[in-house]
């Protein structure tokens, strides 16, 4: 469980407060980290509806990537076109593979450039710092 963090700053305009981890934040953190998969806003919303609007879950998981709680990818499905995917930064490096039918993620056991990586940091005078691979299909389920 992360700590609810207040700061009063006293200035001359008055007084700031800086808010961290509120409990409304720990509630998206807590369903991200505990998914097997990533996790869109519209699903994310459907589980915590109850307790908060979607305008609050994305200003949340706007606060909780600039933090570095979480990580986000942006994917594109023919079915539902380009929608961003939150995962805990808690997960080591992760790949995933994406059924075109039910929509679910699959994660990838292993990293397919990890010796490219290991052997080569930069390419063609590219320092490579992070990367995504998708890989797209049908689950065994839905073959």
């Amino acid at each position: 469980m992360l700590q609810l963090i207040c700061k009063y700053v006293d200035n001359k305009i008055g007084i700031s407060l800086e808010i961290g981890v509120t409990n409304k934040r720990q509630a998206i953190l807590d369903l991200i980290q505990n998914s097997s998969q990533p996790l869109n806003p519209g699903q994310i919303f459907e589980d915590v509806k109850s307790k908060m609007n979607l305008t609050t879950v994305y200003r949340g998981l706007q606060y909780l990537e600039e933090e570095k709680y979480i990580s986000s990818f942006v994917f594109y499905c023919e079915n539902r076109g380009m929608e961003r995917y939150y995962a805990s930064k808690n997960l080591a490096h992760a790949h995933y593979m994406h059924c075109r039918k039910c929509h679910s993620f699959f994660p990838v056991s292993y990293c397919p450039l990890d010796n490219t990586f290991k052997q080569q940091k930069e390419i063609n005078g590219f320092l490579v710092e992070e990367h995504t691979i998708s890989f797209k299909g049908l689950c065994k389920s839905c073959r």
